[in-house]
């Protein structure tokens, strides 16, 4: 993608306001600039009248540069509130945006990537990219406008010396415009060095204890310490070129200081200048010089963030999952997305999702007498040359129990995500409570399914925070009947803090069968229809294993179950049991 797509592309992100803030930038750059101006006309009036006699226009002159002066700075400090209250909105605006394209992903993108990818996404790149908002773009567009802004003068005083000056610093930039292209990809390369050390790293938290007892974790660490000597040693390199840059500019500087003192002496010598003019040009050209060497320093900066602007857009440009995988109109059409070349089919910048509107509400779509799941003909494969589900027909009635069953690798877990709405189903049809998948959304189809796995995910902070999650408005006395339901308030209770006990990182100071039980307390909570069971007991011992049947069968006939397992005591909870086989 070109630098100036990926430019347009990211000034878009603010929309609208994108006017106020580079507004901002220009009224920062030139009012700064202009009280440099005033400062050396100032000066050059006193050399003048010094030179002259003449100090009877002094006193206008001062005050002239007082109220200029008082004016620029005005202006400079409104225009830096406006820039960097626009610049920390541009921010906020993108964040948001990546973070709500991140939750619309289908799973299976998810399930293709690895999470330090796009943990990567959201940390390094992320902030680089806002870099170019918060601090890049007006570092390299201050210096261009600020000197435009000298040389006016500059030329009006004496245009001779001004262009042998000009020409010194055109050199400087062709040498500081060579680093352009190796900042660049030193930039990519960097962000790709960092995404593979979070990938490194993710699997190390994760996998802690598997790291510390078999050689496959000392390798993840080889694997990662190497990762981090590659990011090292192309960092080392990004330094050396700036560190290039530096020394060439220092070396311009001093060369047009030179410069200047020869011209100067040449001109004034000849009588085409003043002492006064060349003394103003003298004290502009020391700003002058320095933000030309601004723009040097700071535009292959501004280019190896665009390398990671363009992989936040290459990741806001995946796929989103649409509102609907069977139906049309409304739920099956994309737009583009507000930060350019969006593909989402399922999200309107400005507008709620589906999901986000009514992620509460709990309404059955069918009435009663409908079968609560029927899965008729059902043919599904991850691959094209691996087909996994062929002909599955599977019928559950309102209120009754089905235990699921079948050898592993048969699709149980995978018949679960397609009732979950997380795949499209190849062929076939699936029906909740009597209303085709063709006619609801997969909000709507999640709303209606209380879903609780084999390992539950629970999120730092209390007990009541995560039981929360099955219904965010729900009240204290429903938070507790949920968890007397699911056989989980007796030792809640027993804890220290009760509800309000910490469970730690993904729940990892209480026990399984203690976590299952929060997990089904939720699903209680929720009040959904149809309880999905995908191996809720497998990984618990017995006596948790008895708590949790206990809980499930005191939801028999409150609640349609689904339960996907292999453990003869929860599958003679069921009612009947389905193969998956057959």
């Amino acid at each position: 993608m070109g630098l100036l797509k990926i430019f347009v592309r990211t000034m878009k992100v603010m929309g609208r306001r994108c006017g106020l803030y580079l507004a901002g930038i220009f009224f920062m750059s030139t009012c700064w600039a202009m009280f440099t101006v005033m400062s050396s006309l100032l000066v050059k009036n006193v050399v003048d009248a010094a030179q002259t006699g003449d100090v009877r226009r002094m006193r206008g002159v001062i005050l002239g540069n007082i109220l200029g002066g008082l004016i620029s700075m005005l202006v400079y400090r409104t225009a830096a509130i406006v820039y960097n209250v626009e610049a920390k909105r541009a921010y906020g605006k993108l964040c948001k945006l990546l973070y709500a394209h991140e939750v619309r992903l289908p799973y299976a993108y998810y399930e293709e990537h690895h999470s330090g990818e796009f943990m990567s996404r959201l940390s390094y790149d992320l902030e680089k990219m806002g870099s170019i908002y918060g601090s890049r773009l007006r570092r390299t567009v201050a210096p261009i406008l600020q000197v435009t802004v000298y040389l006016v003068p500059m030329l009006i005083l004496s245009w001779e010396v001004t262009l042998c000056l000009v020409g010194i610093n055109l050199l400087m930039l062709i040498q500081n415009g060579v680093f352009i292209k190796p900042m660049r990809r030193v930039a990519g390369e960097l962000a790709a060095v960092n995404g593979k050390m979070t990938e490194k790293l993710s699997n190390l938290l994760q996998g802690m204890e598997q790291a510390r007892m078999f050689a496959a974790g000392k390798r993840t660490v080889a694997e990662f310490v190497e990762q981090n000597h590659i990011f090292a040693k192309k960092s080392g390199r990004k330094i050396l070129y700036t560190a290039c840059l530096e020394g060439g500019n220092s070396g311009f500087d001093l060369l047009c200081a030179l410069a200047f003192l020869m011209v100067g002496i040449y001109f004034v010598g000849q009588g085409k200048t003043s002492l006064g003019a060349l003394t103003a040009i003298y004290s502009l050209y020391g700003s002058f010089s320095f933000q030309f060497l601004q723009v040097g320093r700071y535009l292959p900066e501004l280019i190896g963030c665009m390398a990671n602007a363009e992989n936040i857009f290459a990741f806001l440009e995946e796929t989103e999952e649409p509102q609907s995988w069977y139906g049309s109109g409304e739920a099956g059409q994309g737009i583009e997305s507000e930060a350019g070349k969006g593909k989402s089919a399922a999200h309107t910048p400005g507008k709620e999702a589906d999901w986000e509107r009514e992620d509460t509400a709990v309404c059955p779509v069918g009435g009663s007498g409908q079968p609560a799941v029927t899965m008729r003909d059902i043919s599904f494969s991850y691959r094209p040359d691996r087909p996994l589900l062929e002909h599955f027909f599977l019928q559950v009635e309102e209120g009754e129990s089905v235990a699921l069953t079948g050898a592993s690798g048969c699709g149980k877990t995978t018949l679960s995500k397609l009732l979950l709405g997380l795949y499209p189903v190849k062929g076939g049809e699936i029906r909740l409570m009597g209303k085709s998948y063709a006619d609801l959304t997969n909000a709507r189809i999640r709303q209606q399914i209380a879903y609780v796995p084999q390992e539950p995910y629970l999120f730092r902070g209390s007990i009541r925070e995560n039981i929360l999650v099955g219904r965010m408005d729900a009240s204290q006395e429903e938070i507790v009947e949920a968890a007397k339901s699911a056989y989980a308030h007796d030792f809640i209770s027993r804890l220290e803090n009760g509800y309000d006990t910490e469970v730690g990182e993904r729940g990892n100071r209480l026990s399984g069968g203690q976590r299952q039980r929060i997990a089904i307390a939720r699903a209680v909570l929720k009040g959904a229809p149809l309880l999905l069971l995908d191996e809720a007991t497998s990984a618990l011992d017995n006596e948790s294993e008895q708590l949790v049947n206990r809980a499930l069968k005191g939801l028999q006939g409150q609640r349609t179950l689904l339960m996907i397992a292999h453990r003869p005591s929860t599958i003679a909870l069921a009612d009947r049991v389905h193969s998956c086989g057959r």
